[in-house]
């Protein structure tokens, strides 16, 4: 048995549709509501951008166009770091391959010093054909005022000390030190304790590229002919320097050169 009756139900009924009613209304009402919303949403929006001025509007570009140089120039900053410390690298490594060839330079020195040395003819205790001059066994500058007494007293050869009186030179002025240093290096001539480029010059004479240093071109001439030493233009074919492009006066010259050098110093 049902617990209403008839009408009860009726009524029942009534109130479901107008529920339904309500519901369709309320639902209606939110859409409306909604449609509002963003309508006033909108306007909102539209009133703002009219409510600002041009100036306002120019202002948001350039904080938007600032914004964006900030960007890139903090990517700069980052890039320009990254290239300081790629260019540290380089200059440590730059420094590195100078010190290899540093050394490399130097080891191709000294060997080709050693392949000079190698290449000289080796010096045997020839009997000298050269005279040793005062300013060339004391080249050194702490011997510049012996050097000026020798001069003033016109001794020119290291044989011509042989009767030098070296105690009374300190009357000229000279120091005792000086002097002492003076007559050790006689001495040590005398002893034969001299360095390997006056004992090479007692048998040969000077390089050809020392005594002729003006003259390239006949240097040259003459290495390309194996002749490196004075000694070895003793017989020397003047003449033949013709066909080489050498003038008659250029000829005469150096032929000059050569009897001024001997008459000085060869023995």
């Amino acid at each position: 048995m049902s617990l209403f009756g008839r009408k009860e139900k009726e009524k029942i009924a009534e109130l479901n549709i107008l529920i339904d009613g309500l519901e369709k209304e309320i639902i209606k009402i939110k859409a409306k509501e909604e449609q509002l919303a963003d309508t006033i949403q909108k306007k909102d929006i539209k009133i703002e951008k009219l409510s600002k001025s041009p100036h306002d509007r120019q202002f948001e570009k350039i904080t938007l166009e600032f914004d964006k140089v900030k960007i890139e120039n903090t990517d700069l900053k980052r890039l320009n770091e990254n290239l300081k410390l790629e260019n540290k690298k380089l200059i440590a490594e730059n420094h590195e391959i100078i010190e290899k060839i540093t050394k490399i330079e130097k080891m191709a020195d000294s060997l080709r010093e050693e392949n000079e040395t190698l290449k000289q003819p080796k010096i045997k205790r020839e009997k000298p054909r050269y005279r040793v001059l005062i300013k060339d066994l004391y080249s050194a500058r702490k011997h510049d005022e012996f050097k000026k007494i020798c001069e003033n007293s016109g001794l020119i050869y290291v044989n011509e000390l042989e009767n030098l009186n070296f105690e009374k030179l300190i009357e000229d002025g000279i120091s005792k030190t000086k002097i002492n240093n003076a007559k050790d290096e006689y001495i040590k001539f005398k002893n034969g304790e001299f360095n390997s480029e006056i004992e090479e010059y007692l048998v040969y004479g000077h390089k050809i590229s020392k005594v002729f240093f003006r003259y390239r071109s006949f240097v040259s001439y003459l290495m390309e002919t194996g002749i490196k030493y004075i000694c070895q233009l003793e017989n020397f074919d003047f003449e033949g320097l013709k066909g080489e492009n050498f003038t008659p006066a250029q000829i005469e010259k150096l032929k000059e050169k050569i009897t001024e050098y001997n008459k000085l110093r060869k023995k």
